[in-house]
């Protein structure tokens, strides 16, 4: 049974595929976080796919302190 005739029979049947991966990355600054986004652009680049422009974004979390939750 080839891939695309299983995956047909699998959706037909209500099977639900997850969607892709969330990826969250802590960096210790902003420079540092805009290297890492850069690196990992280049990366998924050379495997012919690309970090979506509107999705993808830096932003700052304040640090928690000891015991504290940062949200």
């Amino acid at each position: 049974m080839s891939r695309e005739v299983q995956v047909r029979f699998c959706e037909s049947r209500g099977v639900r595929f997850p969607p892709a991966t969330h990826l969250i990355v802590h960096c210790d600054s902003e420079d540092q976080a805009w290297q890492l986004r850069s690196a990992i652009a280049d990366r998924l680049g050379s495997l012919g796919l690309e970090l979506h422009p509107v999705k993808t974004k830096i932003v700052c979390a304040p640090r928690a302190q000891e015991g504290e939750v940062a949200m």
